[in-house]
Order: C-alpha cells, then structure tokens, then sequence
C-alpha cells in the first residue's frame, strides 16, 4: 500500500514538472531613469536579497551589445540595488520554473528632447526622430535613444537566449518609473509618453509575434509629492495615458518616502516599489506560480 501512494505522489510530481516544463518562459522589462536605476548602496541591502535568486536570469540591457543574461549579485559595496531587485525576489520565491528579467534604465533622463542637457540619452520616440538616431550604449556621441537601447537590447536577448528555449518565452509586462526630468516640459509629456508605450509594444510585437504584445502590460510608479523634482503635470499626464491606453496601469507613490536628497527612493522606499510592483503583477496573473 505504501507503495502505491509513494508511486501515485511520484506521478502526481512528475506531472506537475512536466506541466511547468511546458510553460514558456516569463519575461519581464523594467525601464526608466534613476529611481528604476536604483539609488541605494549595496550596503542597505536588505537581509532577503543577500541569499540571491534560484530561478533568475539578469540581463541590463542599457550599454549591453549582446543578449546573454548572467547571475545577478550585490558583492560590490559600490554598486546598488533598485525595486526590480525586489520584484525578482518575490517572483523567484513563487516562481518553481526559471524566468528572465531585462532592465533598461539611465539616471536624470527624460522623454522630452529638450527636457534635459544635450549630453543625455533620451525616451522620445517620435517616428521620424527615432529613425534617425540610434541606440544609446553608453556613448552620446554615437547614440541618443534609450527606447532603441531597450528593444534592441530585447531583441539581442531574443535572438541568443529566448528564442532556443524548448518551452518558448512570453514577455510579461513593462514597469516603469520615470518623469522627473520631464518637469520643465510637463507640457510635451502627455504626448510623448504615449507615443513611447505604442513605440515599445510595437516594437516587441514586431518580435514576438504576439498579437497580446501589442497592448503588453505597462505598469508605471508616479513621483512623490515630496520630491524636489515631482510635476503636477507629468503626473496628471501620466494617468490620462493611463485612462485611454488599454493595460497602462498606475500604481500611486505619492507619499512614497525618499532619500536625503528628496529625490530619490531610500531603502524603504525602493522594497516599497518592488512590492508594490509584484502585487500588481498578482494581480494582473502575471506571475507563474
């Protein structure tokens, strides 16, 4: 009798490995400027990221000229960590099968061309503006677009990675948090960030094949009141995309709390975001438990 049971569990897990083996494989993008960058030391930590991942692939696409995700630690002291840290963390817990990660992010920059100093990569995606620049990899001089950054950087981690796997891929959701350095032209940024989420859906469903890609989730944190740079403007251009753009959501981090320099997301703020961001992808039944 004994057995029979060990034999029946045995095929009930096998089962379910089959099924997850079958699953495609979820991928999720995080985009924007120094607040999805991340502005905390290594040395903040917290205590539940030090023991790393299980299930995660990492690729930082921003400068990336090819498509190999890598482990991803916070050894260096000197380096820091950022809310996708935290969702990754929390997906890997209730994930049982491996999934990818791809982060594209710059601090202090805007969508608007003419928000921000000339030496700065930008998110606009203008049509004509778009084919007539190339990707930023770290160089100004021989790129300026950072929504080209990102798709390229996806379609590299397509073509080496996520194309070969057996179980195939489906990209998950894009998380965003950026607008601060669009203040000065609060007045383009409706526009602007419209035409950026159309530009980057398209350009995955361009990819993928996906007919759902081309209104991919696109979660978006707003700035908080308190900052120094945060703009009634963008803010109430960012829900207006919101409210006429199928799957743009919002998640509200008006009394969100930041750093000394009242700008930027202290640890508390940052684990904040994460979970805020995980719990909408719950919500969403974006995550592959």
């Amino acid at each position: 009798m004994n057995k029979l049971v060990l034999m029946l569990l045995y095929m009930m897990l096998a089962g379910v490995g089959q099924l997850f083996a079958q699953l495609p494989a979820s991928v999720y993008i995080t985009a924007g400027q120094s607040n999805a960058d991340g502005r905390v030391y290594n040395t903040q930590l917290p205590t539940y990221l030090k023991d790393g991942y299980r299930h995660l692939n990492y690729k930082n696409v921003t400068s990336a000229s090819n498509g190999k995700f890598e482990q991803r630690s916070f050894d260096n002291p000197k380096q820091r960590w950022a809310f996708c840290d935290v969702v990754n963390y929390l997906i890997d817990q209730q994930s049982q099968s491996p999934f990818y990660s791809i982060k594209c992010t710059e601090g202090g920059t805007s969508i608007d061309t003419a928000a921000t100093a000339p030496t700065k990569p930008v998110w606009f995606a203008d049509a004509e503006w778009i084919d007539a620049n190339k990707a930023y990899r770290g160089d100004i001089l021989t790129g300026k677009s950072l929504t080209k950054s990102l798709i390229e950087g996806f379609y590299y981690c397509v073509d080496s990675t996520l194309s070969k796997l057996a179980q195939g891929y489906d990209v998950k959701a894009i998380m965003w948090h950026q607008g601060e350095s669009d203040r000065k032209k609060a007045d383009h940024y409706y526009k602007n960030f419209k035409e950026m989420i159309l530009y980057m859906r398209n350009a995955i469903y361009a990819k993928t094949g996906d007919e759902t890609d081309k209104n991919l989730p696109f979660i978006l944190g707003t700035v908080p009141h308190g900052s120094r740079q945060y703009s009634s403007g963008v803010e109430a251009a960012q829900l207006k995309v919101a409210a006429e753009l199928p799957n743009v959501y919002v998640i509200d981090l008006s009394k969100s709390p930041l750093g000394k320099d009242v700008l930027h997301f202290d640890s508390a703020g940052t684990d904040n975001l994460g979970r805020q961001m995980f719990k909408k992808l719950i919500e969403l039944n974006l995550v592959v438990e």
